[in-house]
């Protein structure tokens, strides 16, 4: 807190005062990182598209400030002081969201589900470069991973 108040150029007492803790902070700082709700079409059977079509972009989504939310999920889970942090996170801005869009019966395991998909291609495509994944992609390939997400969309038993 104290090198974050210096590099700030503010008191580290006033850090502390607004912020209380460094995890208050860290969870300050990734807010609306993996904010999906505004982002989600409106249309049910498009949501598979979407999630694909980001996932496989070009570049990963990064802000302005290079700020990378899968990154931050992979360095995350490697860290037990930050990993319940990003773990609650991500819950909050994309499974609980995307569930409550999906309805219906197990809602949070299918959204976590579309999660996993979306986590681990990524993963797979952007950070450990995978040639099976290179652009372009087959079109059996995307609609191979499109169908899986939307099978969890779709299923509402």
């Amino acid at each position: 807190m104290r090198e974050i108040a210096r590099e700030s150029g503010v008191d580290a007492a006033l850090v502390s005062r607004y912020f209380g803790s460094k995890d208050q902070l860290f969870a300050h700082v990734i807010e609306n990182a993996f904010n999906v709700e505004e982002h989600l079409p409106e249309n049910l059977e498009d949501i598979g598209t979407f999630l694909v079509g980001q996932v496989l972009n070009d570049t990963p989504e990064a802000d302005d400030d290079g700020f990378n939310p899968l990154r931050l999920l992979i360095l995350a889970a490697a860290s037990p002081e930050t990993s319940a942090v990003v773990s609650d996170r991500f819950n909050l801005e994309f499974v609980q969201p995307l569930a409550m869009k999906l309805g219906g019966r197990n809602a949070n395991a299918r959204a976590a589900l579309i999660a996993s998909y979306v986590i681990g291609i990524a993963t797979m495509r952007h950070l450990l470069d995978s040639p099976d994944l290179s652009l372009p992609l087959q079109d059996e390939s995307v609609s191979l991973v499109v169908g899986a997400i939307q099978a969890c969309v779709t299923q509402r038993g």
